[in-house]
């Protein structure tokens, strides 16, 4: 324990004697904990914390890769035509639900006040698969899915407090 003393009080000493190297010390310190912080609560928020829903760790993501080739794909990105889920969602013994989902922009709003919100757009099973209640209201389901999908439309809470 003396040891240690003796060397907090060299230590000290040093860094008292030469207040350049000590600036730039502390100064590297502080850069590196501070990044290596922000580095931890990116990586916490994407891949560590989990998903608000039932059972995230249960979820599986399939995703269909290399363009069109004769199996209802389009070109230009992985979107399955609409026969094509309906066969994924009709035979999928392997799990215990299935659901799509695509990115979407809608229009909300009416005469001069209409802006583009970002959305997207789910089958009716997206809400029961995940396990999400609604807190107020009732969520889409597979009833929904032929309506035209202007009529339907599911808030989330803090867009519902902002904007309506």
């Amino acid at each position: 324990m003396f040891r240690l003393a003796q060397d907090v009080r060299y230590g000290v000493r040093q860094l008292a004697a030469n207040p350049g190297f000590t600036a730039v010390a502390i100064l590297s310190l502080a850069l590196g904990i501070g990044a290596n912080t922000a580095i931890f609560e990116l990586l916490n928020a994407v891949r560590l914390r989990s998903l608000p829903v039932q059972s995230p760790y249960e979820l599986v993501q399939i995703k269909f890769v290399g363009g069109n080739r004769g199996i209802g794909l389009s070109s230009s990105s992985d979107a399955v035509s609409r026969p094509i889920w309906e066969e994924i969602r009709r035979a999928h013994p392997a799990f215990s639900g299935v659901f799509a989902w695509s990115q979407h922009q809608a229009a909300v709003g009416e005469g001069s006040g209409l802006q583009l919100v970002n959305g997207i757009n789910v089958s009716g099973d997206f809400f029961g698969v995940l396990g999400v209640v609604p807190w107020r209201g009732r969520l889409i389901s597979t009833a929904d899915e032929h309506a035209c999908p202007e009529t339907v439309a599911v808030l989330g809470y803090d867009f519902w407090q902002s904007k309506m």
